[in-house]
């Protein structure tokens, strides 16, 4: 039993000193009546109602006879504090407001002992939250990832974040973050460091630092602040250049072959034939030199680059495209046409070959425009992208040839593959 009252100090406190006033108040029929109701509806129903029946313990022990309402009540504060940490969500002055008007009215009213007795909540009320302010403003906000933030555009990282305070504060904490950013939970509870679930998406490379909003709510839940912090650096590499690292492991485990270097049959060598057909062992057995007729899969035609895009994740999707393209077909035939195509029309051809591909591909990727192109309310009035859209087929009608590959964004691509049809592959993004 003594253990069981132990764990509801609060309960046994708040009927005790209304009881107190009860017995101080045995003159007053009324006001004793009303004291040990109010004992009696504190003891039964503190456990659901704690917030208002402590605020109605600070009123009714004001009313005791003074000096001893000023003891009462300050008594109370232990009950105030210890229900404001049970699950307050008002602010500080709705509880200072009504505390400030009854110890003004007191004083008006010259009951000085009884305005002493409202202005002790009321300064426990408002130094409570001036603590809590100036702590949650100025105490240091660390974040420290469980991993290494560093991701390819376009894909998915998922890592923890905690969240440190120096000094250690306690509090309940919102997270708030970008798009880009999914934080889960999004509400939870402080002690010095916390940890959220957080998936890390971005569609154009760059460093970025996002920016968190952490709404510290304190244990009694009178004040709320809000702090702006950065999130720390995530390293998120372009697609073209994940390609790019892709297109030199390949080209360096590849061998420069034409198809599949299937020979087909073989015949007597002839001046003019390249010496690097020769077939060394049969050439060895017949004492004569033989050439390899290789059986390949064709060189395919140009690959026209339409060379902008109307934003910068589009410019490095298309880089993307153009880099896996180029260096699949590297492993496969040993030269590639590329004629890149901006938007006016003209034309840049490039050759890539195992030799000069890094630096011809750089140089096909810088051409790439990034128009920074946006229909706003749902209509292009300047006709800007149609002028684009609809002139560069003429302009490339004398490029197209059977076999060649069209790439660009498939806004602009489109029309090329409508007006050649057959005639042309179309990659598009």
């Amino acid at each position: 039993m003594i253990r069981g009252l132990g764990k509801q100090w609060v309960r046994v406190l708040a009927t005790s000193l209304l009881i107190v006033a009860a017995v101080l108040s045995l003159g007053n029929a009324v006001l004793f009546a009303v004291y040990v109701t109010a004992a009696a509806i504190a003891w039964i129903y503190w456990g659901k109602y704690p917030i208002p029946l402590s605020l109605g313990v600070v009123a009714l022990t004001s009313l005791v006879t003074p000096p001893m309402n000023i003891a009462l009540t300050s008594a109370s504060i232990m009950l105030m504090d210890n229900a404001l940490k049970t699950g307050n969500d008002r602010p500080w002055w709705f509880y200072a407001a009504p505390l400030a008007t009854s110890a003004l009215l007191a004083a008006i009213l010259r009951q000085f002992y009884t305005a002493v007795s409202f202005a002790i909540p009321l300064i426990y009320v408002l130094l409570m939250s001036l603590i809590s302010i100036i702590r949650h403003h100025t105490a240091t906000i660390e974040l420290r990832p469980s991993r290494n933030l560093r991701i390819n555009a376009g894909s998915g990282l998922l890592y923890s974040l905690t969240v440190v305070t120096k000094p250690p504060l306690r509090a309940v904490v919102e997270v708030k973050a970008p798009g880009s950013l999914r934080v889960s939970p999004t509400r939870l509870y402080l002690n010095g460091e916390a940890s959220i679930n957080v998936n890390a998406r971005y569609n154009l490379g760059g460093v970025k630092r996002p920016r968190l909003v952490l709404t510290f709510t304190d244990t009694r839940g009178l004040v709320r602040v809000r702090r702006v912090v950065r999130h720390p650096r995530i390293t998120v590499i372009p697609r073209a250049r994940t390609a790019i690292q892709f297109a030199r492991g390949l080209l360096a485990q590849s061998a420069l072959t034409l198809g599949a270097e299937d020979v087909r049959e073989v015949r007597e060598y002839v001046p003019g034939d390249p010496i690097r057909r020769l077939h060394w062992k049969k050439s060895a057995k017949l004492n004569k030199l033989i050439i390899k007729l290789l059986q390949g899969p064709g060189l395919p035609g140009p690959i026209i680059l339409l060379s902008y895009a109307t934003s910068p994740t589009l410019v490095d999707r298309v880089g993307e495209v153009l880099v896996y393209l180029t260096a699949e077909l590297l492993t496969r035939i040993p030269r590639i046409e590329v004629i890149s195509v901006d938007r006016d029309g003209k034309a840049t051809n490039y050759v890539l070959s195992r030799d000069n591909y890094f630096e011809m591909i750089e140089k096909a990727l810088n051409k790439i425009e990034n128009l920074n192109m946006k229909l706003v309310g749902g209509g292009d009035y300047a006709d800007v992208l149609g002028t684009i859209k609809y002139s560069i087929p003429l302009r490339v009608k004398g490029m197209v040839k059977e076999g060649v590959i069209v790439i660009g964004q498939g806004l602009f691509v489109e029309p090329i593959c409508n007006a050649f049809k057959e005639r042309v592959i179309c990659i598009s993004v």
